[in-house]
């Protein structure tokens, strides 16, 4: 289990979320949970599911994210939102969308909000984790009045970016997470 901070953009800070943490772990037969909580969130917007399917632009609104890399250059993009909807995509490089990915399991969402803190939990089966070498996480968030606010773990460039290969900082078949290198920790 490992627990991570996501930071948000220089250019998109946020106007009450304090905090953004991912707990992520594998559980018994290899399934990922990422847990997403999220401090000070009483005025984040949560847009309703429909019927827990896949969804397109999910990223428009509050929409927790996760990339996985196989170090080839190719990767595949997933979009939760908090009420259950989902999306995923692959790409074949930086950018090149190869178009839509339908794993065979769809992922569980669960989620659950308190006065000041949402937390949303994750399961995705294993099969999904063939072949990753590195991974990413991170946010989308809109508060009232239609302000968002972008998170990563890390920020390398002047604009977000969430699909920059060098945020890609977890890696997988290590005992400890990779480190972003110094020039990543400017943002």
């Amino acid at each position: 289990m490992q627990t991570y901070r996501l930071v948000p953009h220089p250019n998109t800070p946020p106007l009450e979320v304090s905090e953004i943490s991912v707990t992520m772990m594998r559980l018994m037969g290899g399934e990922l949970l990422l847990r997403y909580r999220m401090n000070q969130s009483s005025k984040v917007v949560v847009p309703r599911g429909f019927s827990h399917r896949s969804q397109e632009d999910l990223w428009r609104r509050t929409c927790l994210e996760l990339f996985l890399y196989d170090q080839n250059g190719r990767y595949r993009e997933f979009n939760f939102a908090p009420a259950g909807d989902w999306a995923a995509f692959q790409f074949a490089s930086y950018r090149k969308l190869i178009g839509d990915y339908v794993p065979e399991v769809a992922p569980k969402i669960d989620f659950q909000r308190g006065p000041q803190m949402m937390t949303v939990t994750v399961r995705l089966p294993a099969r999904l984790l063939d072949g990753v070498k590195s991974a990413s996480l991170c946010a989308v968030v809109e508060e009232e009045g239609g302000h968002h606010s972008l998170w990563s773990l890390t920020h390398r460039r002047e604009e977000p970016d969430f699909h920059d290969p060098m945020s890609f900082a977890i890696r997988f078949g290590q005992s400890e997470p990779a480190k972003p290198k110094q020039a990543l920790q400017h943002a």
